[in-house]
């Protein structure tokens, strides 16, 4: 069962990032995030058939976001929100504006990974965190002619001052990779990151029993925690 941003009940939510082969040069270690096409596709049908809520995210704007993912999207009836780095819109290996638009056109959604994808902790301690979310934003929903409120993590990582940062500059709905199940309503909504070895199976398998990921319970609500008070 697909979930929209209805804020009602609880839901699961996969996160990708890169199909295919990369058109770019790769961060250290984001191999690990690159799922083959086929693997995708197969995912996505054992999302979009298990009976689990079930809410689908992007995150990094790669070009295959609109030349895979879009098309197996549509054939499925599935919105899902796509997180973008905002300077890296129309380089090499990334959405460019007129991609941007045509997904939008088709009913996707999108929110905001920054401008540069460097940590937020890390921006609002040199005190350049609210510019870069507004800049991203303002940019973001320049093209495609809707108002940004949603945002994802860079890295995963926040903190009490990001939050903060965060509620100030007008983003009600944030997005983690804590991983877990989260509440529609949440105000930090948690993601499982699909990685390299996932498959459908493994994916059922996750939906089935969602607090067994990658960290135990109760690590993961300690964990999560300890980010947003320190």
């Amino acid at each position: 069962m697909m979930w929209t941003d209805d804020g009602r009940g609880r839901a699961v939510i996969l996160n990708f990032h890169g199909i295919g082969e990369p058109q770019r040069p790769m961060e250290p270690g984001e191999e690990r995030f690159w799922i083959s096409a086929a693997a995708f596709e197969e995912i996505l049908d054992a999302a979009v058939a298990h009976p689990r809520r079930v809410q689908i995210t992007f995150d990094d704007a790669n070009a295959s976001d609109h030349a895979v993912a879009l098309p197996a999207l549509r054939g499925r009836g599935i919105r899902a929100r796509f997180f973008v780095i905002t300077d890296r819109i129309g380089r090499p290996g990334s959405l460019g504006t007129e991609q941007l638009v045509e997904m939008a056109r088709s009913g996707m959604r999108f929110g905001t990974h920054g401008a540069s994808h460097r940590p937020w902790p890390e921006l609002a301690r040199a005190g350049r965190l609210h510019d870069e979310l507004i800049g991203s934003a303002s940019r973001l929903g320049g093209i495609i002619g809707e108002p940004i409120d949603h945002a994802a993590f860079p890295q995963g990582l926040y903190d009490r001052t990001t939050l903060a940062e965060l509620r100030r500059t007008g983003f009600p709905h944030l997005y983690s990779v804590d991983e877990g199940w989260n509440r529609a309503s949440a105000t930090v909504r948690t993601r499982y990151s699909v990685i390299h070895t996932d498959t459908a199976a493994s994916i059922r398998q996750l939906l089935d029993r969602p607090m067994r990921t990658s960290a135990p319970w109760p690590v993961r609500p300690v964990k999560q925690a300890v980010k947003r008070w320190r």
